[in-house]
C-alpha cells in the first residue's frame, strides 16, 4: 500500500512554491490559471494557502507573518463570506467557496493562537462548500478528500479510485491532463501517494498545507463515481499504463465524438471532410530510449492488421487494428504531437508519439477494435 507523503516534506514543497510565486513588488503570490505563464494575477484561493502553510511551520515568525497575510486578505471577502478568484476582480465577480478550504483549516489547527478580533473575522460566514456528489476526475477526488479530512473522517472511501501499484488516480478520466511527458499531479496525489512525481517542483504545492492526516471519527460510505462523455480536452476514450523506474508510460486515445467499449471504437455515423478524415488517434510519451516499430521496422506508414510495437528498456506493448463492423480503407500514420489534454503547448515542443488512422473511405457504420497482442 502506498506510504503518505511526509508531513514536513509537503510543507518544505508548500513554503518553496509560495516563495517561488511571491512577487517582490507585493509581497503576494502571483499565478495564473488560465496561463501559467503571465504573472499579473493574484489569486485569493493560492495565497490563503500560503497562509495555512505559514501557520502549519509552527515557527514564531511565520505564524505571525501568517496572521498579517491573513488580515490583509479577510478585507477582500463580501457580506456572504465569498472573495474574488483574483485580487483585481474585486468587488465584482465574487462567488469563490473553495477559498473555506483554508480559512477553515486554519481556524480548525490554529485558532488558539489568533487574536480574538482576528479570529472573529475569520468565524464570518465560515462555512464549507459541498463536495462534488460524484467523481469524474482527479481534481474532484482531491476536493473530496479535502472535504473528508475537513470533518475527520478517514480517506477508505477513495481508495477504490487509486492505483496503489501505479501510485495514480484510476477513476473515472473525466479530465486527465499532460504535463510534457508525464501525468499531470493535482491534489488527490499528494493525499493519497508518495511517488518521485510528487515530489518535482509544481503549481500544486502551493495547496500542499491542505493536506492533514484523516481520523477514524465517522466510517464514510463509497464515493460515487461517473464516466462522462467528452468533458473538455482531457477526456480519455482508452488509457493503459506501465511503470518504468519513476516515470510512468501512457497509452491514451482522446476523443469527444466517438464511443469506446472493450476497446471497441465506434465511429459517428457522419463521414467527415476530406480535412478531417484523421478520426482516430493514439498517443504514447516520447520517453528516452523509447521507440515505435510498424511489424518490428521503422516507418510512418501503416494498414489496418499490421503490428504497432511501443519498446521501452523494460516493456514492450504491441497491439493492431482490426475492422468489426462496417467497409472502408485505412492509413496509419506515425508522427510527433501532443495529445489534446497537454498543458504545456506553447514551446513548439512534440512531447507525444502520435499514432493516428485516416478514412480514406468508410461507410457510415463503422467499428475499430484495437486488439492487444
Amino acid at each position: 500500500m502506498t506510504v503518505a507523503i511526509d508531513k514536513r516534506k509537503l510543507m518544505d514543497l508548500a513554503l518553496e512554491a509560495g516563495r517561488r510565486y511571491l512577487s517582490p513588488q507585493t509581497n503576494l503570490i502571483h499565478y495564473c490559471y488560465e496561463d501559467e505563464r503571465s504573472t499579473d494575477t493574484i489569486p485569493i484561493f493560492e495565497n490563503l494557502c500560503y497562509c495555512l502553510t505559514l501557520f502549519r511551520t509552527k515557527m514564531q515568525d511565520h505564524v505571525r507573518e501568517g496572521k498579517e497575510r491573513l488580515k490583509h486578505l479577510l478585507a477582500f471577502r463580501d457580506e456572504k463570506g465569498r472573495f474574488p478568484i483574483y485580487l483585481h476582480q474585486y468587488p465584482k465577480g465574487m462567488g469563490s467557496y473553495r477559498t473555506m478550504y483554508p480559512l477553515f483549516l486554519i481556524d480548525k489547527h490554529f485558532h488558539k493562537v489568533i487574536e480574538k478580533p482576528l479570529r472573529s473575522e475569520l468565524r464570518k460566514n465560515l462555512r464549507l462548500p459541498l463536495p462534488p456528489t460524484a467523481v469524474t476526475n482527479s481534481k474532484e477526488a482531491g476536493l473530496v478528500a479535502l472535504d473528508l479530512v475537513c470533518h475527520d473522517s478517514p480517506l477508505d472511501a477513495l481508495f477504490p479510485l487509486w492505483d496503489f501499484e501505479n501510485e495514480l488516480y484510476s477513476g473515472p478520466l473525466g479530465d486527465e491532463r499532460q504535463r510534457k511527458g508525464e501525468i499531470e499531479t493535482t491534489l488527490f496525489d499528494l493525499f493519497m501517494g508518495h511517488s518521485p512525481r510528487i515530489l518535482k517542483p509544481h503549481p500544486v504545492h502551493l495547496h500542499a498545507a491542505l493536506v492533514f492526516s484523516a481520523g477514524n471519527h465517522r466510517p464514510v460510505s463509497p464515493i460515487a463515481c461517473s464516466c462522462p462523455r467528452g468533458v473538455g480536452t482531457g477526456y480519455h476514450l482508452y488509457r493503459k499504463l506501465w511503470k518504468e523506474g519513476n516515470h510512468l508510460h501512457t497509452l491514451v486515445c482522446q476523443d469527444k465524438n466517438m464511443l469506446c467499449t472493450k476497446n471497441t471504437f465506434t465511429y459517428p455515423e457522419r463521414i467527415p471532410d476530406e480535412k478531417n478524415r484523421m478520426e482516430l488517434t493514439f498517443y504514447t510519451d516520447r520517453a528516452e530510449k523509447k521507440t515505435v516499430l510498424i511489424n518490428g521496422e521503422k516507418g510512418t506508414v501503416f494498414r489496418l492488421g499490421d503490428v504497432i510495437s511501443i519498446s521501452t528498456p523494460v516493456k514492450t506493448v504491441k497491439f493492431t487494428f482490426k475492422l468489426t463492423e462496417g467497409e472502408g480503407d485505412f492509413l496509419g500514420h506515425l508522427s510527433f504531437g501532443n495529445r489534446p489534454a497537454q498543458i504545456e503547448t506553447d514551446d513548439l515542443t512534440a512531447y507525444d508519439w502520435k499514432i493516428g488512422i485516416r478514412s480514406l473511405r468508410r461507410t457510415a457504420t463503422l467499428c475499430l477494435q484495437l486488439q492487444e497482442l
